[in-house]
């Protein structure tokens, strides 16, 4: 990320949730071009269809920080939904076909 001319290293719910928010404002501005209302909360449409947008990640860990500074706790990722990777990283043209099309 480039802020004010320094580049910074970003990871996790700092860099996801701004991408899917840019995800869903395109999906958003294609469908009121086709007169279609805006998608409103996504909450619950997210945990039905994720498993079908989202290219599903099921090895990983996150006990140890980049600076190599490990615990003894963690999240493993595994397959389906799983709190250190949801459901995983997003299709877009996938994600856009559900909720374009809902």
């Amino acid at each position: 990320v480039v802020i004010g001319g320094s580049i910074y290293a970003v990871s996790g719910t700092s860099a996801s949730s701004p991408s899917v928010a840019g995800l869903v404002s395109l999906v958003n501005a294609a469908r009121l071009e086709a007169g279609k209302s805006s998608l409103g909360f996504l909450n619950s449409a997210i945990y039905t269809y994720g498993t079908q947008f989202a290219n599903d990640i099921t090895s990983g860990v996150n006990n140890c920080t980049a600076g190599l500074v490990c615990c003894s706790q963690g999240f493993y990722a595994a397959a389906g939904w799983d709190p250190l990777t949801g459901f995983g990283s997003v299709d877009y043209g996938k994600f856009y076909d559900i909720f374009y099309n809902l």
